[in-house]
């Protein structure tokens, strides 16, 4: 499996290049008087065991899009453990509430810092601290807290990314290749014997989708039927995580979703 992850991201890394848009140009624009994101790369630690393998690989060169990713990927933790939260399966919850902080923060923090974001380092522990004493109540402000920050660093980011929608299939992708790293890790033997590695990517693919609806309307201007196809390869993809518990055995194989991923990323080349 190694080996076919290597040929995806290299196969995903030619379409985009190959199928680059004419508003490729625009992407790259800023507000006057501002800059982006610096575009160096973040020291992350390999963690001991899952699929993380997009905290190591450098990810994408463009720090606003890397930025961008990463806060989908904060929300696709908090979105899978929201539905076992709704299950009552508080301890198996936890972790998705931990790896924010563990995983992810560090490398917005000096983003955040850079362009004077409110922190939520503190919000996303007391947020995690809530769902460990199981106190519903407490949880549900916790997590109000939490996405208002995200809502605020990420309106401050949109403002480095024109057009938005380029960003935000881009970001889509990336968030992709981290779903189909976490459900190939949740496998051994045709079977799922990494149950958080799985939720993980049901988390993130649920927020992949959930950008693609977000920009809906400016991605049908630009091009109706690249968005069709968007839509129609997430959905297949989508499949593969019926709910937020592993199916007995894979809905789809790895390597037919990852056929579908790369038709994800042609399809979002044209934006």
């Amino acid at each position: 499996m190694a080996t076919l992850t290597r040929k995806l991201w290299v196969g995903i890394g030619c379409a985009v290049i190959t199928a680059a848009p004419a508003g490729r140009a625009a992407a790259q624009e800023k507000p006057a008087g501002m800059a982006p994101p610096v575009a160096t790369h973040d020291a992350v630690h390999a963690p001991s065991e899952g699929g993380e393998a997009y905290l190591t690989d450098g990810g994408p060169a463009d720090t606003r899009i890397r930025f961008y990713r990463d806060l989908e990927l904060v929300r696709g933790h908090l979105l899978v453990g929201e539905e076992l939260i709704a299950r009552d399966l508080w301890e198996e919850a936890l972790p998705h509430f931990l790896h924010p902080t563990e995983e992810l923060y560090g490398r917005l923090e000096q983003h955040i810092a850079m362009h004077d974001m409110r922190p939520f380092r503190r919000e996303l522990l007391a947020l995690a601290q809530t769902v460990k004493a199981k106190r519903r109540g407490a949880y549900e402000q916790a997590l109000r807290v939490v996405d208002e920050r995200l809502d605020a660093a990420l309106t401050v980011a949109k403002g480095f990314m024109h057009p938005l929608r380029a960003f935000a299939v881009a970001a889509a992708v990336e968030v992709l290749k981290a779903a189909l790293s976490e459900y190939q890790s949740a496998l051994a033997d045709g079977r799922f014997v990494r149950p958080v590695e799985y939720q993980d990517g049901r988390g993130f693919v649920r927020r992949a989708s959930a950008l693609l609806e977000e920009n809906a309307t400016d991605l049908a201007h630009r091009d109706r039927l690249a968005q069709a196809r968007l839509r129609a390869s997430l959905d297949r993809l989508q499949t593969a995580w019926p709910s937020p518990l592993p199916p007995a055995a894979p809905v789809l194989q790895v390597e037919e979703m990852a056929g579908l991923l790369a038709e994800f990323a042609r399809a979002a080349a044209r934006f």
